[in-house]
């Protein structure tokens, strides 16, 4: 009778073993050429993180107040109150990305994201030159002197106040890179332009653009 009963066990396990082998044959943890992505994560401009995913395991996309763009490797963080404002893009293909915020009057505050290719022959600093232009007087800056630098976090920027009329303070800031460089600029309304004693890095708006000049990411 032992015997018998332990024969019967005997069956039983070797029975259930090869059921639970055949079910994991025709129905693994993840179908037939698809794999499990890594666990590793991207940071995020803004400190968050994100993980792989899709069948072809690429990082998702960081949430707002990240912006990306991928096709010229660039993510910061939008600045508080900004929006994007696709189209004020428009035909110009220097220009990455316009985000507005409200200001006291009918025309916002705006920053621009431009990228300039640095042509073959050409340096980075002849080509901020040649795409800088004082909108008050129409000329071009004879000199890279004439930009402040400004070592923002780990990176260098060239910057210059564009124009200062009329409430407003125009300010672009130069990002060298190996093959373009990237222009950012701020178009801050409300400004008591007129004071002598005005000291356009501590304003408001200048002060939001500078911010975020330091959450860049880019090779």
């Amino acid at each position: 009778m032992k015997q018998l009963i332990a024969g019967i066990i005997v069956i039983v396990v070797i029975g259930a073993g090869a059921f639970f082998y055949r079910n994991i044959l025709e129905h693994p943890a993840f179908p037939v050429g698809i794999t499990a992505c890594s666990q590793e994560a991207k940071v995020c401009p803004d400190g968050t993180s994100v993980g792989r995913t899709g069948p072809a395991c690429a990082f998702a996309s960081c949430p707002l107040p990240n912006a990306e763009d991928a096709a010229i490797s660039l993510a910061f963080v939008i600045p508080s109150g900004y929006s994007a404002n696709a189209d004020a893009i428009g035909s110009d293909e220097t220009l990455r990305a316009v985000f507005d915020k409200p200001s006291k009057g009918e025309v916002p505050h705006t920053i621009l994201v431009r990228r300039f290719a640095i042509s073959a022959g050409k340096t980075a600093e002849a080509t901020i030159l040649e795409h800088t232009m004082y909108e008050s007087s129409g000329e071009q800056p004879k000199s890279i002197s004439e930009f402040k630098v400004k070592m923002i976090h780990d990176k260098k920027f060239l910057c210059v106040t564009l124009e200062r009329f009329e409430g407003q303070i125009h300010t672009a800031c130069y990002l060298e890179r190996a093959q373009d460089v990237l222009r950012f600029e701020v178009l801050e309304k409300d400004v008591d332009w007129t004071n002598p004693a005005l000291v356009v890095d501590t304003l408001p708006e200048h002060g939001l653009f500078y911010a975020m000049l330091a959450t860049i990411q880019t090779p």
